[in-house]
């Protein structure tokens, strides 16, 4: 049974996991590959895996898929992850999205080089029934992360919060397809939560949307490991990264799902990082208040003659 007290929902987590940290300075680096060549291999890697392992799924005391992947012995006659249909195999085409930081520019960094366009295959045990998280969101999630020979490197049963901006880029490109659960007492538990109703999924992530030739230290992963992440999504919280009193989902301007690219102001900072978005030297959170001090609901933050519609007075350089 899954159990959590309420403080730990409260909690947003700074725990630095295998599973969703940037870059780490104690990882084991091997020479870098050329990414189109080591994704070829990649995804011939899992393709193999999904077509000589076999997938059991059991539902815990609350009605939870519990996933199990299992390798179809010699003369076995289970049926393929790949050709199974309980829960159909899915895929889905993306860019890497990841970004690198140095000293010099640690709060916008600097996109991955990548010209490769992946294949990421995951399996839908359970799409959720809440919140889908955005890129710039942070989760309440439990996870188990293996490489295809089976060795574990990171397993999170109790939940734990992190950001969508710190997880590797597979992760985090496949979370959109989820939605978080219910938070409910917990008859059993007074004082306790349940959660139920939460996405689970299965993603298989090539090397180029995981850590590629950094493992992990003491991770015991090799470098250019394809990765297998077993997923919880229990909840979303949608996060206000620069604080200027604008969710960061709410600063995706053109739609896009690239945060990065909307800079009202063109200083080199995107809107979801930047305090002053219009670059007028009056802060945004400022500019969004009503006579009163309170803070308008985004649809309703006005223009600079005072109404709505149009571009709004914190993009506006010419008003504050």
């Amino acid at each position: 049974m899954t159990r959590i007290k309420l403080f730990l929902i409260a909690i947003v987590s700074s725990t630095v996991l295998f599973s969703c940290k940037k870059d780490d300075d104690s990882s084991k680096v091997a020479p870098p590959r050329d990414r189109a060549t080591q994704y070829a291999s990649d995804i011939q890697d899992i393709e193999t895996y999904l077509k000589t392992h076999y997938l059991t799924v059991t539902m815990d005391a609350n009605n939870n898929p519990v996933p199990t992947i299992i390798q179809i012995p010699e003369g076995g006659t289970q049926v393929s992850i790949w050709d199974q249909q309980d829960y159909p195999l899915k895929t889905k085409m993306v860019r890497n999205d990841g970004r690198t930081y140095t000293n010099a520019d640690p709060i916008v960094g600097k996109p991955i080089n990548d010209p490769v366009e992946y294949k990421l295959y995951y399996i839908k045990l359970r799409e959720g029934v809440g919140q889908s998280p955005t890129r710039v969101d942070s989760t309440l999630v439990t996870y188990r992360g293996n490489a295809l020979d089976g060795t574990q490197f990171d397993y999170r049963p109790n939940p734990v919060w992190f950001s969508q901006e710190s997880v590797v880029s597979g992760w985090r490109n496949i979370m959109t397809e989820f939605k978080s659960g219910n938070a409910v007492d917990d008859p059993s538990n007074p004082g306790g939560t349940l959660l139920t109703d939460y996405g689970v999924g299965i993603v298989f992530v090539p090397s180029g949307l995981g850590y590629f030739n950094g493992a992990p230290a003491g991770s015991g992963l090799s470098s250019y490991s394809p990765l297998v992440f077993t997923i919880n999504l229990h909840m979303v919280k949608y996060a206000d990264n620069d604080g200027d009193g604008i969710l960061s989902y709410l600063e995706d301007l053109n739609g896009n799902g690239d945060y990065y690219d909307d800079d009202t102001d063109g200083d080199g900072i995107p809107n979801f990082l930047d305090v002053d978005d219009d670059g007028d030297r009056t802060k945004t959170r400022t500019e969004i208040k009503d006579a009163f001090g309170n803070i308008y609901p985004f649809d309703l933050i006005p223009n600079c003659s005072g109404t709505t519609g149009g571009l709004k007075k914190h993009l506006d350089p010419s008003c504050h």
